[in-house]
């Protein structure tokens, strides 16, 4: 990892901390540091000036780190108050817009806590016998000199990678902090241990007091990005969750501060262009870029490039180019931060997998729901119904997880049970389906869902396993010139959206409703005539055949195929004939982040 990434290193207020610390200094001499009341040394790393705030009171500190809303004496008040106690740490978040690490040196102790919903995270490991905490398990891995956990890895290869198999580190050695916890090192003995800090709300508001809610906490996230002044810059897809970003920035930024882009496609089927074009024109102080469709790259456009070195392989290996490009022309405009709509679709819009819980206290509803979730997804009634059947454990669900089946992550299948059988390639060796056996026999006897309601715990669980993959996408866009933000992922967004009743906010009958009514006022009345959302399998396909011969290129020197996770000589057989129905359910990209991702922190 390029030292020069923003991370950071948090220590004990130890003395033999101190010493890790000042070889570190000495190795790195261009990291900044921030010290204990103690004066021993507390944060080490690189981050930009207005990304840290810090504020003391006798022997307490509270540092934050990352996108930070404007500070008007809040942190010093709540330092001043705490009088050795980090409860006040846990509120932070709720009470402060944006996206950012708390870190605490109170009474001598060690407090590190990450966002609720994942997209900052905490690792620890050991260096030289010192607890070290960080916003980087990568950085951490290369400080422990850790190896990779092959197992961890291979359970990458699949699609979706089930809870417990998840969210752990790609290294022995370094250790992840679950979301909603925080890491706590004790002063005196080093000691590490986690607290709960934050619990998902219960989903109690209706429809006009929920959509107030979500209204006040995204116009706050996005003004968290909007303050600082200078120029910045917005995807505008089109869609719903984009144009709404836009239209409250658009309110927040005056003539020359902000510019919206649009990632051109094929019109004549995809309307994502003209959409766009209708929300722009309602802003005639915000300038529109539009991406001729000439330019735009095709998925799998640059699959050997191993330039971004990330703490998990991620989806962004399948389209670097093209989910970057936007970025890199918004750093040539000189855009010091650009948002993105992504999690709009994990808060606002519904599967039907809601009414699977809610169907023992308002049957009629449900079944009324279900039914229509189904007329609209083409779903099979003998699957829905089996499902329906189905009220075992989380653990009974995992534990039926076929490593010798694939399945189906359309939403032609219903899904509506604890755990979706994923995708297996079929390009696995023996000893990859062994090692996957093994581990997940392992895992079942203490297996726990995030949440007692089924519902809860799968939107949970996507909420979670998005945010991890995305960091790989943030890392990529910082590498292009300009960083990603995602107000949607927000933790008083995400809480703001959750406490609706479901019965409010997902429905088969309307277009993300909760979002819609939340934006009224905001959105430009004409976009509010959209209620579909582009689909791109079919650049998708084409990727495949354009790129073929980079792909079969990648797999003749494949490092999992040395690794014996997969049969390297097959896939690349199978690449060369990309109609073949083994590519079709989309198991090669998480394949492909996993080779990209080994063959980059190799």
């Amino acid at each position: 990892m390029d030292h020069g990434t923003p991370h950071f290193l948090a220590f004990p207020d130890r003395d033999d901390a101190a010493a890790v610390v000042r070889r570190l200094r000495s190795a790195h001499p261009g990291l900044t540091s921030v010290d204990h009341p103690s004066g021993r040394p507390w944060i080490l790393g690189s981050w930009d000036d207005e990304d840290l705030a810090v504020a003391r009171a006798g022997h307490d500190s509270v540092a934050l780190i990352g996108t930070l809303p404007r500070l008007e004496g809040e942190l010093q008040d709540l330092v001043a108050r705490m009088n050795g106690s980090p409860a006040a740490l846990d509120n932070l978040p709720s009470v402060l817009p944006g996206d950012f690490h708390v870190l605490g040196s109170v009474a001598g102790a060690l407090h590190v806590q990450g966002t609720a919903y994942g997209t900052r995270r905490v690792y620890h490991g050991r260096v030289d016998g010192t607890v070290v905490a960080s916003d980087r398990a990568l950085r951490l891995a290369e400080l422990v000199g850790a190896s990779i956990d092959m197992s961890a890895l291979a359970w990458k290869l699949l699609l979706p990678v089930p809870r417990h198999l998840d969210g752990r580190t790609m290294w022995l050695g370094v250790d992840a902090v679950e979301p909603g916890l925080r890491l706590v090192v004790g002063a005196g003995d080093e000691r590490v241990r986690t607290v709960r800090r934050h619990r998902p709300p219960e989903s109690r508001l209706r429809m006009a007091e929920g959509a107030a809610a979500v209204r006040e906490a995204l116009v706050s996230s996005v003004r968290a990005r909007t303050h600082r002044g200078g120029l910045m810059s917005s995807d505008l897809s089109g869609g719903l969750d984009s144009t709404s970003l836009s239209s409250i920035a658009a309110g927040q930024l005056g003539e020359g501060e902000f510019i919206v882009c649009t990632n051109g496609g094929d019109e004549s089927i995809n309307e994502d262009g003209h959409w766009a074009r209708v929300a722009a024109s309602a802003w005639p102080h915000v300038e529109h870029y539009q991406l001729p469709p000439e330019e735009q790259p095709l998925f799998y456009s640059g699959a050997l490039d191993t330039a971004c070195r990330s703490d998990f392989p991620g989806m962004i290996a399948v389209s670097r180019k093209r989910a970057t490009i936007l970025m890199s022309r918004m750093a040539e405009r000189g855009s010091r931060l650009h948002m993105g709509g992504q999690g709009g679709d994990h808060l606002f819009f519904s599967s039907g997998s809601h009414y699977y819980s809610l169907l023992t206290r308002r049957p009629v509803l449900s079944l009324q729901r279900i039914r229509a979730y189904g007329i609209l997804y083409g779903w099979s009634w003998t699957t829905v119904l089996r499902q329906l059947a189905d009220r075992g454990s989380y653990r009974s669900s995992l534990a039926a997880i076929d490593l010798d089946g694939s399945g189906d992550l359309g939403f032609s299948a219903p899904g509506l049970n604890w755990v979706r059988q994923p995708v297996v390639p079929s390009w696995l060796t023996a000893d990859c389906r062994e090692l996957l056996a093994k581990e997940l026999a392992r895992v079942v006897a203490e297996a726990e869902p995030r949440s007692p309601v089924v519902s809860r715990h799968l939107e949970l669980d996507n909420l979670l396993t998005t945010t991890l993959d995305m960091a790989s996408t943030c890392d990529a866009s910082r590498l292009a010139g300009v960083p990603l933000s995602m107000p949607y992922f927000d933790e008083a967004v995400v809480d703001a959206a959750l406490s609706v009743r479901v019965e409010d906010r997902a429905t088969p009958y309307a277009y993300k409703p909760l979002l819609m009514e939340a934006m009224r006022g905001i959105l430009p009345d004409a976009c509010r005539a959209r209620t579909s959302k582009a689909e791109g399998s079919f650049d998708a396909v084409g990727g495949l055949y354009r790129h073929r011969a980079e792909l079969i290129e990648l797999w003749q020197e494949s490092a999992l195929g040395k690794a014996g996770l997969i049969d390297a000589a097959r896939l690349a057989d199978l690449c060369s004939r990309p109609g073949t129905p083994d590519l079709k359910d989309g198991s090669i990209n998480s394949t492909l982040s996993c080779e990209v991702w080994l063959r980059s922190v190799a």
